[in-house]
């Protein structure tokens, strides 16, 4: 710490002719070296960096700590004598430094207490904030002036983390909303263009409606990208496809490149690569990586060029490289490219935190990640990934609907003037699959409200329910163990709709049922398919199943009276 003043602690008098009574009494030069060594070790105990400054600005005391937040030699800091130095060679360190030491004299000058924070670009990014008030002596007389810095840095990068966090899951359940939405009215526009394209065909009309069922198509799988990426879930590993997962990533931000004259040009294994890990998780990865060459690009150029590899590199390991062609990484910038909130790009672009999220996703499926200059310019990315096991490999749900089969034909003329009941709360779903059904030779009723579809359920003969999973009051689940309470048959003939298959708590709820589902958006043919097979004699589901689901009963149906389901038995 740089020595006191032999002054530093001098009160002035209030008036040359005062009293003797109102005047300092003289101490002894070891009254005052004591006090100065007192002082000297409590600020140096400090964590935060001390300025002290004579009322005209001299340089009293300046502490170690203040040295280190800014990254100062001591010995450097020890020569310089009044604030206007100070000012000099802390300006040269910051942001926008110019504006700042003309603030900070101003201040000085004003003598008012104030608060503020300074952004330090140099030697390195720091956020350091500043507290300075006046020094008073004991008649509230201005005596000094003091400076008080710390290094609030973590701090903010937790802040920032905490905030980006809150952003993320608000958008991902937005975007989970939205996809839902899409979802619902896919289903109307891709099972209306499937009965179209049957009435045209052999017309002129058939080519136009075969369009619509691609575009429509195209849209459901981007509607479903959405919903892979914002789902809230826990890591699961499962052998995932990684070309797959990059054609995906790359759907979702196919348009921005196009808007950016950004190619994509794909190298994708053809024996497709399978990774064991979290699908969602490494379609965040890859689409952090993606973004990142995108921003490099358009910092160098207006238009550019990504190529995405995939490759078997050994036995166990699989790997996916992102190249670009933008500027490349500087040699300084290596080894603290992953580093949280650390970037190179411009204020606003980017938040430091997307080579470092990939960094932590890949790290924790046993993977690694490096990367290089590309010899022609631009950056080259290398994720690798532990392969998955080949006997786990090939590995299909257990629930989805599979394509149909000619010899189901039977099967759906035999069930034909079934009566079936539809509850579903999105209108032109429930007359969809009215039209389709009806087709058939089915009788079928509609429902808009679950609670009435529950009553009819219970007052009408049905041989079959299909029933949205997520409906406003009564949902799917609760309505399966309200049938499943009242030993009510319909509950083995149940078919759900879903627009998520994806969310774990969908997904567990379907396991344990073991009742078939269509997602939406569905071909007519599923449903056909897996109406045909629902009416088909079925087997009990499992008791253990059925007593979880029992226990789960909806309090307000708890005491249902069974008497309505007594009458159908009869």
């Amino acid at each position: 710490m740089r020595h006191l003043a032999p002054n530093d602690s001098r009160i002035a008098e209030r008036s040359r002719g005062g009293d003797l009574a109102t005047r300092p009494r003289p101490r002894s030069p070891e009254i005052g070296s004591r006090a100065e060594a007192v002082l000297a070790t409590l600020l140096e105990s400090l964590e935060c960096g001390i300025l002290l400054f004579g009322p005209g600005g001299d340089l009293w005391a300046v502490n170690d700590r203040f040295a280190e937040i800014l990254g100062i030699e001591p010995a450097r800091l020890r020569e310089l004598s009044n604030l206007e130095q100070i000012v000099d060679m802390v300006a040269s360190q910051l942001a926008h430094g110019d504006s700042v030491a003309a603030r900070w004299r101003q201040r000085f000058r004003s003598g008012e207490a104030f608060w503020d924070e300074l952004e330090l670009a140099k030697p390195d990014q720091k956020i350091v904030e500043r507290y300075a008030r006046p020094v008073l002596d004991r008649y509230k007389q201005p005596v000094g002036w003091l400076e008080v810095h710390r290094d609030i840095t973590n701090r903010r990068q937790i802040e920032s983390r905490l905030f980006h966090s809150e952003r993320l899951a608000a958008l991902g359940q937005m975007v989970s909303g939205v996809a839902h939405e899409l979802n619902n009215a896919l289903t109307s526009v891709f099972g209306y263009a499937q009965l179209v394209q049957k009435r045209t065909r052999g017309f002129e009309w058939e080519v136009e409606a075969r369009h619509i069922l691609e575009e429509g198509d195209r849209a459901r799988r981007i509607a479903q990208n959405l919903l892979l990426f914002a789902r809230g879930s826990k890591s699961e590993r499962t052998p995932v496809n990684l070309n797959e997962v990059v054609e995906r990533t790359l759907q979702i931000r196919a348009h921005e490149l196009r808007l950016e004259n950004i190619s994509v040009e794909l190298d994708l294994d053809e024996r497709p690569p399978e990774a064991m890990a979290d699908a969602a998780q490494i379609q965040q990865a890859l689409l952090n990586l993606i973004v990142n060459a995108e921003q490099a690009i358009r910092q160098a150029r207006e238009s550019g060029h990504i190529w995405i590899r995939t490759k078997q590199i050994s036995a166990d390991r699989i790997a996916v490289v992102v190249a670009d062609d933008g500027p490349g990484v500087p040699p300084e910038v290596v080894l603290r490219i992953f580093d949280p909130f650390f970037t190179t790009k411009p204020a606003g672009v980017g938040t430091g935190l997307g080579l470092s999220i990939l960094y932590g996703i890949v790290r924790q499926h046993g993977g690694d990640v490096s990367v290089e200059n590309r010899p022609g310019g631009g950056a080259v990315f290398t994720v690798e990934l532990p392969s998955a096991p080949s006997s786990s490999a090939g590995g299909e749900r257990p629930y989805l609907i599979r394509a149909p089969r000619p010899e189901d034909q039977a099967g759906r003329e035999k069930a034909r003037g079934s009566r079936i009941l539809v509850v579903e709360d999105e209108p032109t779903v429930a007359r969809l699959i009215a039209d389709v059904l009806g087709e058939d030779g089915h009788l079928v009723d509609t429902i808009l409200d679950s609670s009435q579809g529950l009553d009819l359920a219970r007052a009408r003969r049905y041989d079959l329910v299909i029933c949205d999973l997520r409906m406003p009051y009564l949902d799917g689940r609760a309505l399966y163990r309200q049938l499943a309470h009242d030993e009510n048959p319909l509950q083995h003939r149940l078919i759900f709709v879903t627009g998520d298959t994806l969310a774990p708590r969908t997904v567990d709820f379907l396991q344990k049922c073991g009742l078939p589902y269509l997602a939406k958006p569905f071909l007519v043919e599923e449903l056909k398919e897996v109406v045909a097979r629902s009416l088909a004699p079925t087997s009990i589901i499992p008791s253990s199943s059925l007593d979880l689901m029992e226990r789960e009963v909806p309090r307000d149906h708890e005491h249902a009276p069974r008497q309505h389901w007594k009458r159908y038995e009869t």
